[in-house]
C-alpha cells in the first residue's frame, strides 16, 4: 500500500525543485551553504548519533569499508559516517548542489549522478546507503536501482525510509493539508509513503531483510539473493 505524500515550503514553490531548495536558505534544513566552514558550523557533529552507531557496527562486522550514497542531499549523516569512522564515503546527487559539496573536501568523492540513467561506480566491496530516497520514486524506477545495485554484484544495502507508512504518517499528512489551507500555503506532492509489504514487493527480486534496528527512524540492512 502507498499514498501520496506532500509538504509545504518556506519560499511557497508549488512543485518540488530541489536544486532551489538547497540555494535557498528560506528552508533552513534542505539548504546547503556556499561556505565549507559555514556547512561545518550547521552539520557539527560532536556526538556520535545512535542511527550512525549503528551503520558503523554493522559495516565493521561484514568488513565493508567503503559506502556509496544515492541521493544524499545535504549529506548530514554521510558527515557523521566520515567524522567518525575510517570509512571510504562516496556521496551523489542528481542536482548540482552535490557539487559545492565535492568542492568542500570532506568526503571521499560526490558525483553529480542520475541514479535512473548513469552507470553506479560500484561493486561488491560497497556499501550502498539509501538515505530516505524513497519518496522520490515510483515503484518501477525504485526497484530498477535495486536491480542495478544486484547487477553489479553490491552484497550490502543500508536501507531508510523516508516515510514508512503508518496511522502517524496519515495523520501527518492531514495536519498538512490543515496547515497548508489555513496559512495559504501551497501544498505540494513529494513523492509516495509506503507500506514495509510495498518496499518489501520492490526490492525481493533482488534482495532480502537481513538486519532491522529502531533509532531515530528505522533502518533496514538488505543482502544480494
Amino acid at each position: 500500500m502507498k499514498i501520496k505524500h506532500h509538504s509545504y515550503f518556506n519560499n511557497k514553490m508549488k512543485t518540488i525543485n530541489w536544486q532551489d531548495l538547497r540555494d535557498s536558505e528560506m528552508d533552513k534544513k534542505y539548504y546547503i551553504p556556499f561556505d565549507k566552514e559555514d556547512y561545518l558550523s550547521t552539520f557539527k557533529a560532536n556526538e556520535l548519533s545512535n542511527l550512525t552507531n549503528i551503520i558503523i557496527k554493522e559495516l565493521e562486522y561484514e568488513g565493508i569499508k567503503k559506502i556509496f550514497s544515492i541521493g544524499s542531499g545535504i549529506a548530514a549523516l554521510e558527515y557523521q559516517l566520515k567524522k567518525f569512522s575510517n570509512l571510504n564515503i562516496v556521496i551523489s546527487d542528481f542536482n548540482s548542489s552535490v557539487l559545492r559539496l565535492k568542492q568542500f573536501e570532506i568526503f571521499d568523492d560526490a558525483l553529480l549522478l542520475d541514479a535512473i540513467q548513469d552507470p553506479l561506480p560500484v561493486d561488491d566491496s560497497f556499501s550502498v546507503l539509501f538515505p530516505r530516497i524513497d519518496t522520490e520514486f515510483d515503484d518501477e524506477k525504485f526497484q530498477k536501482i535495486f536491480e542495478k545495485c544486484h547487477s553489479l554484484g553490491v552484497k550490502h544495502i543500508c536501507f531508510i525510509p523516508a516515510e514508512l507508512l503508518s496511522v502517524r504518517i496519515v495523520l501527518a499528512e492531514i495536519k498538512t493539508l490543515l496547515i497548508c489551507k489555513i496559512k495559504r500555503k501551497p501544498r505540494v506532492f513529494c513523492g509516495y509513503a509506503r507500506s514495509m509489504s510495498s518496499f518489501v514487493k520492490i526490492w525481493n527480486p533482488y534482495y532480502k531483510v537481513s538486519k532491522v534496528y529502531k533509532s531515530d527512524r528505522k533502518i533496514f540492512f538488505l543482502e544480494k539473493k
